[in-house]
């Protein structure tokens, strides 16, 4: 055994991680989301998509992405059974942007799918109750907020102690 090893509580660790609390919660509410929408043969994801095209926005798939907090190549994954089920269509609008919009079979289910995602979203805010509802919202939002200044904060470090390149003559 390593030197060390016994002397770590790894049980505590675990229970302490926001990571792994973060993660063990984003399953659930998954799963509970996807339970509401199984009836659509979409999960949570694809209907949060559906629902970002259908704000009318005419948001770039860069944007989208952007929004979602995912990167690209993930949002071209999941925008391609979209596409192959006829809900959506993609359009290049100048240069290089690709702008997703909604096909009329693709509207027909953002409704339906806003209904079903509505009794997901009321049953956690009716048993949860609105304060403490909004204050979960608060306060993931301030954690997404520290890691992104975290993560800031390192890329900065990271640059500052790069190798500077030779200066040229």
């Amino acid at each position: 055994m390593i030197k060390g090893l016994g002397n770590i509580d790894f049980f505590q660790m675990g229970q302490t991680c926001l990571g792994h609390s973060a993660r063990r919660t984003s399953n659930l509410l998954t799963r509970h989301f996807n339970r509401h929408l199984a009836p659509f043969d979409l999960e949570i994801t694809q209907a949060q998509l559906l629902a970002v095209i259908a704000s009318g926005e005419n948001l770039s798939a860069s944007d989208i992405a952007r929004y979602l907090g995912i990167d690209r190549s993930t949002l071209a994954r999941n925008l391609k059974p979209l596409e192959s089920a006829g809900l959506i269509t993609r359009s290049q609008t100048g240069g290089r942007k690709v702008v997703p919009a909604l096909t009329a079979k693709g509207e027909r289910l953002a409704v339906d799918l806003h209904a079903a995602w509505q009794q997901a979203q009321d049953e956690l805010t009716d048993h949860l109750g609105q304060e403490r509802t909004q204050a979960i919202r608060d306060q993931l939002s301030a954690l997404r907020q520290t890691v992104r200044a975290l993560e800031q904060s390192a890329a900065s470090a990271s640059s500052d102690q790069a190798p500077s390149s030779p200066a040229k003559d």
